[in-house]
């Protein structure tokens, strides 16, 4: 009957579900485990301690600035010169630490890549998964970009972040403390005198709240904007892979001009994208070299009124400055890092998406016995 309905025939394409990018931890959380464990955990072990040295340096570098501005007001030469001679091998100390950071860093970033590279290949190549996977999930574009590609942008972040996460705790920790002890209280001239204590960690928190609320709330945007830049990226090369690979049947079919157009729009699209990038970062730009400027500045007016009562020796206030630039360095990691962490979650997303599909493909074609991982 012509009325009857006809089952057998496809209907529209199911709507892909969100990808939740923290889908990516249980991915890649393997090379903690089994035969690299050792090599993963011995760098984790190494990096902590290099960080906990970097504060110690840090620390003590600011103690040099409560020294160091004291003789200079004093007018002691003797220990300026000292000084000198302990700021050169301060600096020596933290250029070696920081060095060493680095490297064992990218050493952990180079495993990890490496390691889960090699799991999604053979994923990929298992089960004729790479012949098939086009049909069975058409979302997916270019599988060798995103196991290239999208797993560095995915692992080398979270190593620097969680590097960057542990020193800036420990900044925190040991900074407050200074700005507790050596900043002492503050009596406002309001209701008959209020005394605030610890005055200066107030001011730090409250200038780090409002200068990273503002980040968070401008640079949202740039999450969704990163994820389909790299998409409209991805589906270009993925369409000029295409074409060169079947360049004799175009030409034979004489379809250059519409794959012109294709490839010329889709360029349009990666350029659009890129567009709007550019002016969410502009709008970031403007903030953060807004704080750049302003952070220095802000303990010494915070202190200023102290130091002109002679409540506030010129080295102390010094040391609480430079104790307050590193306090909202801690405080602001999430403000530095807001744009990687946009970038890291678009691409997260892309490989978890990846993996999904891999287990879609082997429903469709009837392969539902496990897959190590």
């Amino acid at each position: 009957m012509n009325g009857a309905l006809k089952t057998d025939e496809p209907g529209p394409p199911a709507t892909p579900p969100a990808i939740n990018p923290l889908a990516f931890f249980p991915l890649a959380r393997g090379f903690w485990r089994g035969r690299t464990a050792l090599l993963a955990w011995s760098l984790c072990a190494g990096l902590l301690g290099l960080v906990i040295v970097n504060v110690v340096v840090q620390v003590l570098i600011t103690r040099w600035h409560a020294s160091f501005f004291n003789a200079l007001e004093q007018r002691h030469a003797d220990r300026l010169i000292a000084g000198i001679s302990q700021l050169a091998v301060l600096a020596l100390s933290a250029a070696i630490v920081a060095a060493l950071i680095v490297w064992l860093r990218m050493r952990l970033q180079i495993a990890w890549r490496g390691w889960l590279s090699d799991k999604l290949i053979r994923k990929w190549l298992r089960r004729e998964r790479f012949a098939h996977l086009a049909k069975v999930a058409p979302q997916i574009d270019a599988p060798e970009f995103r196991i290239a590609q999208d797993v560095q942008v995915a692992v080398e972040p979270l190593v620097e972040f969680a590097v960057g996460l542990a020193n800036s705790l420990l900044s925190a920790t040991a900074f407050i403390v200074i700005l507790w002890t050596v900043g002492g209280s503050i009596s406002l001239p309001i209701a008959g005198g209020i005394v605030i204590p610890g005055f200066m960690v107030w001011v730090a928190v409250a200038y780090a709240v409002l200068s990273s609320g503002m980040i968070a709330v401008l640079g949202r945007p740039l999450i969704h904007a990163i994820e389909r830049k790299n998409a409209a990226e991805a589906a270009l090369r993925a369409s000029m892979v295409g074409i060169r690979e079947d360049a004799p049947a175009i030409v034979r079919a004489a379809e250059e001009a519409p794959k012109q157009r294709l490839l010329v729009g889709l360029m349009q699209g990666v350029v659009t994208t890129w567009y709007v990038i550019a002016a969410l970062l502009a709008k970031l730009t403007i903030l953060i070299n807004a704080n750049v400027t302003l952070m220095p500045a802000v303990p010494l007016l915070a202190c200023a009124p102290l130091y002109l009562s002679s409540s506030m020796s010129l080295g102390s206030m010094m040391q609480i400055a430079a104790a307050f630039v590193q306090t909202q360095f801690a405080f602001n990691w999430f403000f530095d890092n807001f744009i990687r962490i946009a970038d890291w979650e678009a691409s997260a997303r892309r490989v978890v998406g990846l993996t999904t599909a891999f287990a879609a493909s082997d429903q469709r074609g009837g392969k539902l016995s496990p897959d190590p991982w």
